[in-house]
Order: C-alpha cells, then structure tokens, then sequence
C-alpha cells in the first residue's frame, strides 16, 4: 500500500510540473504564431526594376528611367509602383524671319510620371499588365509656330510658349515572361493606352517595354 501511495504522490509531482512546460510551450507556439502574423511585409516576395529604356532616330532620340518595385500577393499575382522620368528632343528646321537663314529649333520635352500597376503571370511565358499612370509633361502651346507672334523680331529666332499639363493614361499590355526564382522575372511587353489623349506620349502609338524584376534578399 506505502508503494502505492508513492507511486501516486511520485505521478502526482510529475504531472504538476509537466503541465507547466506544456502551458508554456502552447503559449509560445501561439506567440510565434502571433508575430508571424504580425511581422509585417515579407521581404523575400518585394521586386525591384531598374527601368531603363532609350530611342533614336533622325535628329531625335529620347531616354526613359522608370524604377519600378512591386509586392507578390502570390507567385503570380503582383502589385506595384513605377515612378518614371522621360525626355524627348529632336531638331527641327526653320528660317530665321530676320536674315532668312536657315536655323535649328530644339523641340525638347521633359516629363514625369507616376503609376500603379498589376500584373499576372499566365504560366511560365505570359504576362498581362494592368497599368493607370498620370504624366506631368512640358506642353509647347505655340507649335509648330504659325504666326509672327512666335518668333522674335530683334533676333528672328523661334520664340517658345509653354506649360507643364498633367496628362493621365491607362495602359493595358501583354507579352513574354521568362520566370526565375520564386517570384523574379525578365519580360518583353507592349502596351496601349485607352485613354487616348492626343496631347499624350501614347497618342496613337504602342509603348514597348523591357525590363526584369529582381528579388534582392
């Protein structure tokens, strides 16, 4: 009977010092729990783009630096941002209205732009790309120089008018994907602009884009 009760009192003991641990190991596990949950943006799953682009062509040529960084929802499923700075300059023939000498206008626009976007690779090739962007660019209000009223009579040389307009677009585009890694990508895309305004960079045209998006951690 002694053994009994020893052996009780012995299981007894264990148990109250074994409920302890297993309390505390629960309550740990639901901290971790808690604080993944709470960990805020997980790093491994953030793109980043360097974004540059260039065209020339007969007396023009025009640069473009889009950064861009975007947050994988899922492995396919992405959101980000792009802020993007573009010049545009070519040279354009005029005579001089004073000596009629032949001179060379430089049309210059410089603009900026800010977008969101999102996008969603179909596979391992595909890309489709939702894109609302809003550009602030130089707007020469008196092109292309009609009138005597835009040139200067001291000298005869063009006399620029401009302003800076906010000018907004919607870009919707696809095309070739080329995955790496959990979530980076290199791409080939081209995209139109359903907005269509005529004081647009988009204005009638097809915007091809290249680029690659990389995870840095």
């Amino acid at each position: 009977m002694k053994k009994v009760l020893v052996l009780l009192l012995l299981f007894i003991s264990m148990q109250s010092i074994a409920n302890p641990i297993s309390l505390y190991n629960v309550m740990d596990n639901k901290n971790k729990k808690k604080s993944s949950k709470q960990g805020g943006i997980d790093k491994s799953r953030l793109l980043f783009g360097p974004g540059i682009g260039f065209g020339a062509a007969y007396r023009s040529f025009s640069i473009n630096l889009s950064p861009s960084v975007a947050y994988c929802i899922t492995d396919r499923f992405h959101v980000g941002t792009t802020l993007g700075f573009n010049y545009f300059q070519q040279g354009l023939d005029y005579n001089n209205i004073v000596n009629g000498n032949k001179e060379v206008y430089k049309y210059k626009l410089p603009a900026y732009s800010l977008s969101v976007y999102a996008r969603y690779l179909v596979g391992n090739f595909l890309l489709l790309n939702f894109e609302p962007e809003i550009n602030n660019t130089k707007y020469i209000t008196n092109f292309p120089f009609n009138s005597l009223a835009d040139y200067d009579l001291n000298t005869g040389k063009v006399k620029e008018r401009s302003e800076r307009r906010f000018i907004p677009a919607i870009l919707l585009g696809a095309g070739y994907a080329q995955r790496f890694g959990n979530y980076g990508y290199s791409f080939i895309m081209v995209c139109y602009d359903l907005v269509q305004n005529p004081n647009s960079r988009y204005y009638q045209t097809l915007d091809y884009r290249f680029g690659i998006m990389i995870n840095l951690w």
